[in-house]
């Protein structure tokens, strides 16, 4: 009896690559994992063919299927379009900055170029389907100027099917490695253990809900606080779950810096005995060799031939067998074979189980790891996505569809110009007078005011410029660091990407602004539409953080459905008694009240903190606020007063941390909320007693702001909560979050401002500071409750010591 061949389904633009894989990292290799470009001038092709001839049809499913040994392997794509002549005719559309030089390479290459043999595989499978060898054509289209060129192919079966047997052949190994990664991750999944050996209070209901959401198929957002274990929490049943699938977990933190918590809880897993393979994916700018983070075989020699270095080198096998892969692996690789290191972490990808990396790699638009989540072989499902400190996501993700152009920042590159070799010096400038000339042609008058943006006019300019990054790039020029003609272009490149959204009038989330300083900037007040089709690639998505209220605001601005979604939140483990939460109405942060209210501030921290030696963060609103506060604050005796830069750097933070963690150390530190003293930052113990949150953070109050409030109001009914009180919330609640970080810890959390008795205020507050509203938080007696607290931790660790209570 013949056993059933096993089906694999192939999209066929991940099956006509050439064997083996060659050629270098470049725009037109053919090979890439962002979304395709040019879909616009894909759909006016293909409309204008439409309307001139009826014998043309867009978008024509096709496929085909081949057996080898014991698999089934089912591939299938789509025709850019299908002329019903007589012959048949395909047409594969292409658009490209350089026309000539893509002509040049498939008219040379055709068994070795992705999109060569795209359009044979096309052709072969209306061959076997209808017994007719079709007419093959490339439309070729110039993205900088509208151009065309027809370059016909002619399908060769004999040859084409040479290269097919050496694919299917490859395919084959490929799907037994496969298998045997899917059959490892799910023996893994059967013995995977929670790597304590008791879960925190709130640890087990906090999986048994996550269990609860993947069962039922729906997203989740939680909001779970510092101590509760929430990383390891979330990561363990997603990664059973998936792994159980044969499946990987892609788990994303708003920057590189916030790794080592999921890096971290992996570490767990591995003390175990659990043999999970993990990959932390570095930032291009951070990982790169060379000055400047430019993929062009030109420039730099490990982009040449990356494709050929990897397969000859056997780079893909080294990958495989390292159980942990970090910046170091794939510099070290990097260096040895002369390839690319960040573009062999997303080689390493497929191996891993736990991939960990910044939002952008996943929401940003052309992201790098768009498409590259797919279901594989012996696989069930997709992978499943886990986002942490997802407070984050709303604001980071509008931020990427919102770049400005300053004529102040351009024109301080025309002196950098000057020293770049003399036979391009003269265009740039020439291009920098018309950038400038373009952004100037956007003034109205000496206010701000919102405008429409002369488009054709920032696009011809791009043009130009990416004309001269070609010609640039392509010379023997050294290209420095902060190279001067690549800043500009990527500058320009960025907003003119964003335009595409901003012009059209049927998405209202964007509005164009123009500045008296000589600013042009586009803003995205609400990036869901963009971010929600990110979800499709994944099984499952849990979002978690200790900062997610209102959930209503966080479900609509991250794209989730707010129907679906299941949420959920989860109190702090540790015992109330250890921390002092308060509340001062007395005092007002309100811009008007600002001037009255500095001494009374002042002299409520004084006060409090002499109670007790120890370490004190202000959080305050603004950098303006610190600032006018710290020029007459009487520092208390015994105190050091630190005061957070504007632009600190890492290694001031770090001075920072060494500073507070001093044994007896008593410091006031000045911060600002929102900022990198903040968030992220674990004070655990005696580095910090206190905090004090002056008033909520809210946006300045600018035609920006007004315009978001205005658009939030018309789509949600809720402009001042979602252009304001929210997100100045969620900064503050996050401060509040740096005191108590562990269940020996005691500390003091002091609200400064009367409107955090206000409900659209206190909604975002966690729900274990107070039973029913915040106005229980506010004490007659301040000092006489802060001095009792103190006495009577004191006194409970006097009794712990004697051995009369347990700690």
């Amino acid at each position: 009896m013949v056993a059933a061949q096993k089906l694999i389904n192939i999209p066929l633009r991940e099956f006509a690559i050439p064997v083996p894989r060659k050629g270098s990292i470049e725009a037109l290799s053919g090979y890439g994992r962002a979304a395709a470009e040019g879909q616009e001038i894909h759909l006016k092709v293909q409309k204008k063919r439409a309307k001139s001839d009826g014998s043309y049809r867009s978008e024509v499913a096709i496929g085909a299927e081949f057996q080898r040994e014991e698999f089934c392997f089912r591939v299938d794509g789509r025709m850019d379009g299908l002329f019903d002549t007589e012959p048949p005719k395909i047409e594969e559309i292409k658009s490209t900055f350089n026309l000539s030089e893509l002509a040049r390479r498939l008219d040379n290459q055709p068994l070795d170029h992705p999109y060569c043999l795209q359009l044979f595989s096309y052709g072969y499978f209306y061959w076997l389907r209808q017994g007719v060898i079709p007419e093959l054509s490339f439309h070729l289209v110039s993205s900088r100027s509208a151009d065309s060129l027809d370059l016909p192919l002619q399908l060769d079966i004999t040859l084409y099917e040479q290269w097919l047997e050496e694919r299917l052949d490859e395919l084959v190994r490929e799907t037994r490695l496969a298998e045997k990664r899917a059959a490892r991750r799910r023996k893994m999944a059967a013995g995977f253990v929670f790597p304590f050996p008791d879960p925190r209070p709130g640890q087990i209901e906090l999986m048994e809900t996550i269990d609860q959401g993947m069962n039922e198929g729906k997203p989740m957002l939680i909001q779970a606080p510092t101590g509760l274990g929430k990383t390891v929490g979330v990561l363990y049943p997603v990664l059973k779950e998936a792994l159980g699938r044969g499946q990987q977990v892609i788990y994303v933190t708003p920057k590189n810096s916030q790794h080592s918590v999921a890096e971290d809880a992996v570490r767990r897993f591995h003390d175990t005995g659990s043999h999970l393979k993990s990959l932390s994916i570095t930032a291009k700018g951070k990982i790169c060799f060379k000055n400047e983070p430019l993929c062009n075989p030109e420039f730099c020699e490990y982009a040449l031939d990356y494709y050929t270095k990897v397969y000859e080198y056997g780079i893909r096998d080294l990958l495989a067998r390292k159980r942990k892969l970090t910046a170091r692996s794939f510099r070290e690789l990097g260096e040895k074979y002369q390839v690319c290191p960040f573009e062999l972490q997303l080689e390493g990808m497929e191996e891993a189980d736990v991939v960990i990396c910044d939002y952008n790699y996943i929401f940003a638009p052309r992201s790098a790891l768009s498409g590259m989540t797919n279901p594989g072989i012996d696989q069930t499902g997709k992978a499943n996505l886990v986002i942490d400190e997802a407070h984050n996501l709303p604001s980071r993700a509008m931020e990427c569809y919102s770049p400005a152009l300053s004529s102040v920042v351009l024109e301080k590159m025309r002196n950098e110009i000057k020293s770049i070799a003399q036979r391009f010096r003269r265009e740039a400038e020439n291009i920098l007078d018309g950038c400038l000339s373009t952004v100037a042609s956007c003034g109205h008058g000496k206010k701000p005011a919102v405008i429409e943006p002369p488009v054709d006019a920032f696009l011809e300019q791009d043009i130009r410029l990416r004309t001269l990054l070609t010609r640039y790039l392509e010379s023997m020029v050294e290209i420095q660091h902060h190279d001067v003609i690549l800043r500009l272009s990527f500058y320009w490149s960025e907003f003119t990407n964003a335009l595409e959204y901003a012009a059209d009038p049927a998405r209202a989330e964007f509005f164009t602004t123009w500045h008296p300083t000589g600013t042009v900037k586009i803003t995205c007040c609400d990036a869901s539409a963009m971010i929600r089709d990110c979800y499709d690639n994944y099984q499952q998505v849990v979002a978690f953080s200790a900062t997610l209220k209102p959930f209503d605001y966080y479900k609509t601005l991250s794209g989730l459905d707010l129907e679906k979604t299941l949420t959920a939140e989860f109190t702090s483990p540790f015992p109330t008694h250890r921390r002092k939460l308060m509340l001062i109405p007395q005092v007002s942060t309100r811009y008007s009240q600002r001037e009255r209210n500095y001494a009374r501030i002042a002299e409520a921290v004084v006060r409090i903190a002499s109670l007790r030696r120890g370490n004190y963060i202000v959080f305050f609103p603004s950098f303006d606020f610190l600032e006018r506060l710290a020029a007459f604050f009487q520092l208390p005796a015994g105190f050091s007063l630190i005061l957070q830069e504007r632009n600190i750097k890492t290694s001031q933070v770090k001075t920072i941390m060494e500073q507070l963690q001093e044994t007896n150390g008593a410091n006031i530190v000045f911060a600002v909320q929102g900022g990198s003293l903040a968030e992220g930052m674990d004070y655990a113990g005696e580095t910090l007693i206190g905090a004090f949150i002056v008033g909520p953070p809210l946006p300045s109050f600018d035609l920006e702001r007004e315009e978001m409030r205005r658009y939030y109001q018309q789509r949600y009914g809720a402009g001042f909560d979602y252009a304001y009180i929210i997100p100045a919330m969620a900064k503050a609640v996050q401060a509040a979050g740096r005191v108590i970080r562990s269940e020996t810890d005691r500390g003091l959390i002091v609200l400064m401002d009367s409107r955090f008795t206000e409900p659209g205020y206190s909604r975002s507050m966690p729900a274990d500071w107070f039973r029913s509203e915040a106005r229980e938080l506010v004490s007659d007696s301040i000092l006489g409750e802060v001095d009792e607290f103190w006495r009577s931790g004191d006194a409970d660790e006097g009794l712990a010591a004697d051995g009369l209570c347990q700690p």
